[in-house]
């Protein structure tokens, strides 16, 4: 049983969601419109899955994944059978949109795209974003091209002024090394088809070291996550967690204390990955924050 509690503190503190009380159901596959079957796909339920997981993992919100299968509650966790997921729609964002304005259109709420699209409550959204907006029966077939135009236009000198702060933003908080060398795969934030990286992915050959980007402590060594094969999670004194996934040799054990620049394992291509790479991830209480912000 103590063994048990461990995992799943390991776990909520790299995938923040276990805890949701949406757990993944049994499929049902009753889908309540033609035109809303013809605009979906069939993933399968892993280890650890709970509606809220699979909602940010593929884009869409839970009330979505619940109405597209049928669900009546209890939600009963089932790994290996499979769930319907609605596809997500993508709005462009053009000058003058606000979120209460879009979400009205599309018929859904403000938090849902803020969640789907990992907005905070004082994140402004700007012309030319792309925002995700789940999918239901009542907004399967709309296009909301012409909303509303309610905000004013920022001024070329406070755009500069906005980007200026970014920069200096990511400058005083490049505190890390990097975890290893090599190409970046994947950036932070949202991919192609609602999908979302809550890390980054880098690029390397099997077997080069990985380093611990700073001084802390082992919270976590294992590969219990199916997702993310050998696993390690470190904890810092600055109150945030640093995660290292697809190892192939784990070279520390838990409860060990470990320095800057430590040898802490190897690359690997372990979990759901077909070449040798590296996930990275920077996580404070908040959830995950973008990795390239606190390394050089």
């Amino acid at each position: 049983m103590r063994f048990k509690n461990i995992v799943l503190i390991c776990f909520v503190l790299f995938l923040s969601s276990c805890t949701s009380k949406y757990l993944a159901p049994l499929i049902n596959k009753n889908i309540p419109s033609e035109s809303l079957k013809n605009k979906s796909k069939v993933v399968k339920i892993y280890e650890g899955d709970s509606l809220y997981s699979i909602s940010k993992r593929e884009g869409v919100s839970i009330r979505s994944i619940i109405e597209a299968n049928n669900l009546k509650p209890p939600f009963i966790l089932y790994e290996g059978e499979e769930l319907i997921i609605a596809r997500s729609k993508v709005h462009l964002v053009k000058l003058g949109n606000t979120l209460w304005d879009i979400a009205k259109c599309y018929k859904v709420s403000v938090i849902d795209i803020r969640r789907l699209n990992d907005l905070k409550f004082k994140d402004k959204i700007y012309k030319g974003k792309k925002l995700f907006i789940p999918i239901n029966n009542d907004n399967i077939n709309l296009e909301c091209k012409n909303i509303s135009k309610n905000i004013t236009k920022l001024s070329k000198n406070k755009k500069k002024i906005r980007n200026n702060d970014e920069n200096n933003k990511v400058s005083k908080n490049a505190i890390y090394l990097w975890p290893v060398k090599g190409k970046i795969l994947s950036k932070y934030g949202l991919l192609a088809k609602g999908l979302r990286n809550d890390g980054i992915n880098i690029s390397a050959n099997k077997g080069d070291p990985v380093f611990a980007v700073e001084s802390g402590k082992i919270v976590y060594a294992g590969n219990e996550i199916q997702a993310f094969g050998n696993l390690i999670l470190i904890k810092h004194l600055n109150n945030k967690t640093t995660a290292y996934a697809h190892l192939d040799k784990i070279k520390v054990n838990k409860g060990q204390n470990i320095k800057k620049g430590e040898v802490i394992a190897s690359v690997g291509n372990s979990g759901k990955v077909s070449t040798p790479q590296l996930h990275f991830e920077v996580r404070d209480s908040n959830g995950p924050l973008d990795p390239l912000k606190f390394l050089p």
